[in-house]
């Protein structure tokens, strides 16, 4: 009886540690659940931009004359491409660390039944082996008293429940790892799905570069041509960078206060709008409903490999006459014409400034207080084009900001 109460214990405190396991493997697929939704929307997100400017690229076909638009396009869905294979990359390699711990859990599972069963059939041949040895009832009568009658006869009654209970546990346990492999079977599935669409979007990739090859050689045909145009916009982009500087800084003399510490001059309001612009960091609207961007804050390649372009903002390339709205609550602070730009709106947010440029039809003027998404305008389209850009920038005080860490996804 001493060999079965120290079985019991063993058991019990093999069950134990097989409930904590349990528990701890209930958590995780939460946390499984929730990065694999992580990882599925990035995705999602990559599609949605390429379908954005495969748009946008079917407008710029249409289009009789050639310009860098479509090249700018090619480049932004290469980047696309790039983003949209990395978070398939991203979905497989957690697909491997989901299958890996399954095979380890169903390794761990297959041994926990094994020794129950081996557990099990000793139990059974022990019984086996003492079956002839004496009688249970003569074992019963046999006790010296009252009380030592009903421990045995109690000890038969658990004995079997016992083998009962194990019985049921190595069943359910069964049950449990045939779970278990099956989810196994469909994780592969599931890594061979994304391996396959991996390999068809790495395709698409190729017939894209292949596109962006023949549109870079013929722009490097007409290399007087595309250097006038690249000399033009970096002169441009001087110009808007000058007048949003003058700008700050009388912003900031009419305040008594340098533009360092344009914030410290705020009145209680404006400083509202600042730390509430500041604290939509990463959720601002974008300047356009619809779009994709082309150029990016600080350094952009271009066809000559030893020229690039630097960029305050970024540009955004929309459909042909696009709205364009303020990102933020605000004041107009002002309104400039700049040759190669069209019209350029500032838009004041405390110490924050937002510059939209490439305008026309601005329906704002000088002073006027602006709400979160108004128009402000459209952006300019050039005759015969289908597609237009805007130039957008973020400034806080003199500081230039990329405004892709502050507006949200689109």
């Amino acid at each position: 009886m001493q060999n079965f109460v120290n079985r019991l214990g063993s058991f019990n405190t093999y069950r134990r540690i097989l409930f904590l396991l349990l528990f701890v493997s209930l958590l995780t697929p939460d946390i499984h659940a929730q990065s694999r939704q992580n990882l599925e929307e990035q995705r999602r997100q990559a599609l949605r931009k390429i379908e954005e400017t495969n748009r946008l690229l079917e407008e710029t076909q249409k289009s009789q004359r050639q310009s860098l638009e479509k090249l700018n396009l090619l480049n932004a869905q290469i980047k696309q491409f790039g983003q949209l294979i990395g978070s398939i990359n991203a979905e497989i390699a957690f697909a491997d660390r989901q299958i890996s711990e399954t095979s380890a859990k169903v390794a761990r599972m297959s041994n926990e039944i094994e020794k129950m069963k081996d557990e099990y059939a000793k139990l059974v041949f022990q019984a086996y082996k003492n079956r002839g040895q004496y009688n249970k009832l003569i074992y019963v009568l046999s006790a010296k008293d009252f009380n030592e009658a009903y421990r045995r006869m109690k000890y038969f009654q658990q004995y079997s429940e016992f083998r009962k209970k194990q019985v049921a546990e190595i069943t359910e346990k069964q049950k449990e790892l045939q779970v278990e492999i099956e989810r196994l079977t469909a994780q592969k599935a599931e890594k061979e799905v994304l391996l396959a669409e991996q390999q068809q979007e790495i395709k698409k990739l190729d017939i894209v570069k292949t596109e962006q090859n023949k549109e870079v050689n013929s722009w490097k045909s007409k290399e007087r041509q595309l250097r006038a145009q690249l000399q033009a916009q970096q002169r441009t982009a001087q110009r808007v960078e000058n007048e949003m500087k003058k700008l700050i800084a009388a912003e900031a003399k009419k305040m008594n206060a340098s533009p360092a510490n344009l914030y410290e001059a705020l009145t209680p309001d404006e400083r509202l709008i600042s730390n509430n612009f500041r604290g939509n960091r990463g959720r601002l609207p974008w300047p356009t409903e619809r779009g994709t961007i082309t150029s990016y804050f600080g350094l952009n390649p271009t066809v000559h490999k030893n020229v690039q372009l630097p960029n305050n903002g970024i540009d955004i390339t929309t459909v042909g006459g696009a709205d364009v709205r303020v990102v933020f609550d605000g004041e107009v602070t002002n309104i400039i014409a700049i040759i190669g730009r069209n019209l350029n709106v500032i838009v004041k947010h405390g110490n924050y400034f937002t510059l939209y440029s490439n305008l026309v039809n601005v329906t704002v003027k000088k002073g006027d207080k602006v709400k979160l998404k108004d128009t402000i305008g459209k952006v300019y389209t050039e005759k015969g084009a289908k597609t237009s850009v805007l130039h957008f920038e973020i400034w806080e005080g003199m500081n230039k900001l990329n405004p892709e860490q502050w507006i949200g996804k689109n």
